[in-house]
């Protein structure tokens, strides 16, 4: 018995040294492997330099646009590789354009988050369209339109154009401190410069343009 005993006492011993080999085998094995050395070769072995190599770049995430998908905002690229860059994605030549285009809208607007101080997180509002209907001296009413400039919109460009469409004043006016700038119509074309809108300005959808209760005219200088 005692002889038993030493006998699996040493079979034990045996084990357990084996056991720290087999744990450095498997770090072995799941080692990265090196990275790839090239041979130096000199700048004289190189074929002359002909000119500049043009590199596009995603307007998006600033990538190479074979490289979105490993960027940041692949969602919101998606489009605009499959419209621009469609050799660098044919996985995506069954994909729906516009259901890629609804997707990045989405991760858009749910990527709009501000800091706060303390790290908190603000989510900031996406973009919108607001009209408001002010009075001025009790009878006189101004159309007021704040938010094109969210869209691209140029407010000098919009102005002219509700000037020519309503056949009255219109200007750019500025807004007070922390206030954007609005587009000021001379009388009460809520309804209609709604339709103009959507109309002329393809980059602002209906669902985006709010109707605000009315106030009173301030008195301010115009930009044009």
């Amino acid at each position: 018995m005692p002889e038993d005993q030493g006998g699996e006492t040493e079979e034990e011993e045996s084990e357990e040294e084996e056991k720290p080999e087999a744990k450095d085998d498997a770090k072995a094995a799941a080692k990265a492997p090196e990275p790839a050395v090239e041979d130096f070769r000199a700048h004289d072995s190189f074929p002359p330099i002909e000119g500049p190599v043009h590199v596009e770049y995603c307007s998006i995430c600033g990538l190479p646009p074979d490289f979105c998908q490993y960027g940041p905002s692949w969602e919101k690229c998606k489009p605009m590789c499959m419209e621009k860059f469609p050799q660098y994605y044919p996985e995506l030549s069954g994909v729906s354009l516009e259901d890629a285009k609804k997707k990045a809208e989405e991760a858009s607007d749910k990527t709009k988050v501000k800091e706060l101080p303390g790290g908190k997180k603000k989510r900031e509002v996406s973009p919108h369209v607001t009209i408001k209907k002010l009075t001025r001296g009790g009878r006189k009413c101004v159309t007021s339109i704040a938010g094109l400039d969210g869209f691209s919109v140029k407010l000098e460009d919009a102005a002219k154009l509700f000037k020519k469409k309503f056949s009255c004043g219109a200007s750019v006016v500025k807004g007070d401190t922390g206030q954007p700038d609005t587009v000021d119509i001379q009388g009460d074309f809520e309804e209609e410069v709604i339709e103009i809108i959507t109309k002329e300005f393809g980059a602002v959808p209906r669902a985006k343009i709010v109707l605000a209760e009315g106030g009173t005219k301030k008195k301010g200088k115009g930009k044009v």
